[in-house]
């Protein structure tokens, strides 16, 4: 027998109502994003070793400590929007034979993990609803992780997407990342986004919260 597709226990992408917290779901997606800031940034760190960027104290790289991993600007966009992104992996571009395309690859690692990890948590839930068991915090931690893997598609940095900048303009790679860039960037999100909800628009926002959601569907029905 067929079952029905699970339904959402809340929008994807998840944004807090402050004026209604709701405990588990506050904890739910506290969680959600420690475990995704970690995956996306730990991912880029491996690929950036793996093509060549080795360096020789990688404890800043590779510590597995979300909280090492949280940015400020990230935080309060997830707070703001839903999506967030943790702190810049320092790469060295030098290092890479094809360097733009290597950085490139090395960003949307990120967003490849968040894919992945949404993924398991899909498993757990199927696994879970198998034996009658309904779970918000695999359902919290795949929504952010398909919503932080789909809206760092976009080219503005500090997102992973902006990889793609160097390759367009390739006079851009030997001042790629540009702290003020990654700065101006982290400030147009926030604004705009939280403009989005505030406003009640859903322009740029609902054009990709319609893929998460969809991709949400997918996994779990």
């Amino acid at each position: 027998m067929i079952q029905d597709p699970i339904s959402l226990a809340f929008s994807t992408p998840f944004v807090m109502d402050l004026t209604r917290i709701r405990f588990d779901d506050m904890v739910s997606f506290i969680v959600g994003i420690l475990l995704a800031v970690t995956a996306h940034a730990e991912a880029q760190a491996f690929a950036a070793t793996f093509f060549g960027d080795a360096q020789t104290d990688n404890s800043g790289r590779f510590h597995f400590n979300p909280l090492l991993h949280l940015d400020i600007s990230g935080t309060i966009c997830f707070l703001a929007a839903g999506f967030g992104w943790p702190k810049p992996v320092l790469m060295k571009f030098e290092q890479f034979s094809r360097p733009r395309l290597y950085m490139l690859l090395a960003s949307l690692a990120g967003p490849f993990a968040n894919f992945l990890l949404a993924s398991i948590a899909g498993s757990v839930i199927w696994l879970f609803r198998e034996y009658g068991v309904e779970d918000r915090v695999f359902g919290m931690v795949m929504a952010v992780n398909l919503t932080m893997a789909v809206y760092h598609l976009l080219p503005i940095p500090p997102l992973a997407g902006s990889a793609i900048l160097p390759i367009v303009f390739p006079a851009l790679i030997k001042v790629w990342p540009s702290r003020i860039a990654g700065w101006a960037g982290a400030a147009v999100l926030i604004l705009y986004f939280g403009f989005e909800r505030v406003s009640g628009r859903h322009d740029v926002g609902g054009i990709l919260s319609q893929l998460a959601g969809r991709l949400y569907q997918i996994f779990i029905s």
